[in-house]
């Protein structure tokens, strides 16, 4: 039954936002391998790569990886030189040694798994070994088409620095490393078209945070042009860029949708997870989260609406005839989920208490023990990039960015071509673009009080003095002589 609540669940929030979030499995890396799929409108023809993964998988039988080496040397000797020449291939330094370190580096970002590339997102910078895996659930192509890719009208210089980085045509001389090592792995491309996004949001404009986000991506990808780095650092950073968006989006539909200002996240620098600011922070997330819950909650309400208007009066009706709607059988009378909803009904006289219990109890059954929602969603992609901490099971996270999430944060906020701005003038920038606080702004603890997140302004001053710190030890800040400080790209040696 859980099962079909979600496909209900799931069918209306991609058909409103594009993108489904009630499988508790997103990772950056999906989103790459979803972004290079669109970009290119292809994937690799991975024969060898198949036969790697079936050489490489420990619970197959010693024979059955032999043949796989075997079969692959027959086929492609010429691509492995010496290492192939072994009679032994069991013991040879391609089986024990060569195999095992190329499926590490693929599957780094722990999206390959199983014995079939098929379904594995790689961690890799090039596009020859993209795949079909389904699994960023369609946020790749959201971030595809929220940079433009379906109009040249609005097009992002972004999108032309990620088919430049990625190209599955690029000559080998001026490949980075791991794509030179990665590229004899793969026959060739095949065609694949993309996948179309029609729904209700990009479908006609761009909203205010959504063109903030397109504004961050413009200024990302200035500073990687400027900053001119590795090219899988710079490929890293446009994908991280892409992760932050689809959470900022996610988590701002209650808010947006209703014309409310987005929810303000305050960013913890204390380094002290009992300290007033950690408190704080954790409050920030845990109302966006409690946010993302009560989201929920109204988009099931919206879904028995359009099958019963005054569905309170009627409620297992309503729940039927969405289950038929979305081709799942009707709730059965001895089912555990009929007897609770019989008692929700039978204790609130107040239909707008039974409206909203019986949402809560659909989206508890929904989600299951694994939270399986839009919470859980933000929670899993906030943790896997770098934006949320701690990142153990602690439900109660905060803002603490990992250095490579903070730079992009900060290199989508400034403009690269400009002077280096002072630093309160980033701090409003940064609130504008993201919602991100940190205290060094007169309104923040008036903006944090507001939220329940009372915080003594000392501690706000000095959270902020803590975070331009560990913008100068990026090379993101410094400060000057007449006590002013300044954001931007101050370090020619960057990275």
């Amino acid at each position: 039954m859980s099962k079909q609540l979600r496909k209900a669940l799931t069918d209306e929030l991609h058909r409103r936002h594009g993108y489904k979030v009630m499988e508790a499995k997103i990772k950056p890396v999906h989103i790459a391998n979803a972004l290079m799929r669109s970009e290119h409108q292809c994937t690799g023809r991975m024969t060898v790569l198949e036969q790697l993964f079936v050489a490489t998988l420990p619970k197959n039988s010693m024979d059955a990886r032999i043949n796989a080496v075997r079969s692959m040397l027959d086929s492609q000797r010429d691509r492995w030189g010496a290492l192939g020449q072994s009679s032994d291939i069991k013991s040879s330094l391609l089986m024990t040694k060569v195999l095992p370190l190329i499926r590490t580096l693929l599957g780094t970002d722990g999206a390959a798994f199983g014995n079939s590339p098929e379904f594995s997102s790689f961690s890799s910078p090039t596009a020859l070994t993209v795949t079909g895996d389904p699994s960023d659930d369609g946020a790749g192509a959201f971030v595809h088409r929220l940079w433009g890719a379906h109009d040249a009208a609005v097009r992002l210089p972004i999108l032309d620095l990620l088919a430049e980085l990625s190209s599955p045509d690029k000559d080998p001389a001026h490949m980075d490393d791991l794509s030179a090592l990665l590229a004899p792995l793969v026959d060739s491309t095949k065609k694949r078209q993309p996948a179309v996004v029609t729904a209700e949001d990009l479908g006609s404009g761009y909203s205010p945070l959504e063109e903030a986000l397109r504004s961050a991506a413009n200024c990302l990808c200035a500073y990687e042009r400027k900053l001119n780095p590795n090219p899988i650092a710079s490929l890293q950073r446009v994908v991280l860029l892409a992760a932050l968006s689809v959470f900022m989006h996610a988590a701002t539909r209650a808010h947006e949708r209703a014309g409310h200002p987005a929810r303000i996240l305050l960013l913890d620098a204390s380094g002290d997870h009992y300290s007033a600011i950690a408190q704080a922070s954790t409050r920030c997330v845990t109302q966006l989260i409690n946010d993302a819950c009560n989201y929920m909650v109204s988009v099931l309400d919206d879904l028995l609406t359009e099958q019963i208007l005054d569905w309170p009066s009627a409620p297992l009706a309503a729940i039927n005839s969405l289950f038929e709607s979305v081709g799942q059988a009707p709730l059965e009378v001895n089912n555990p989920l009929v007897r609770r909803i019989e008692e929700i009904v039978q204790d609130n006289t107040d239909l707008d208490e039974v409206r909203r219990e019986v949402a809560e109890e659909l989206l508890r059954q929904a989600e299951g023990t694994s939270r399986r929602g839009l919470d859980g969603y933000l929670r899993l992609l906030g943790i896997r990039s770098g934006f949320l901490y701690p990142t153990q099971k602690n439900p109660n996270k905060r803002l603490n960015p990992a250095d490579r999430t903070l730079e992009v944060l900060v290199a989508s906020t400034i403009d690269v071509s400009a002077q280096p701005m002072e630093y309160r003038d980033f701090l409003e920038l940064l609130r504008q673009k993201w919602a991100i606080v940190v205290g060094g702004r007169v309104e923040d603890a008036a903006l944090l009080a507001h939220l329940g997140a009372t915080v003594p302004v000392r501690l706000l001053s000095e959270n902020s003095e803590r975070f331009l710190s560990r913008l100068e030890s990026l090379g993101l800040a410094r400060r000057l002589a007449d006590s002013v400080a300044v954001v931007g790209l101050l370090e020619a040696t960057h990275e």
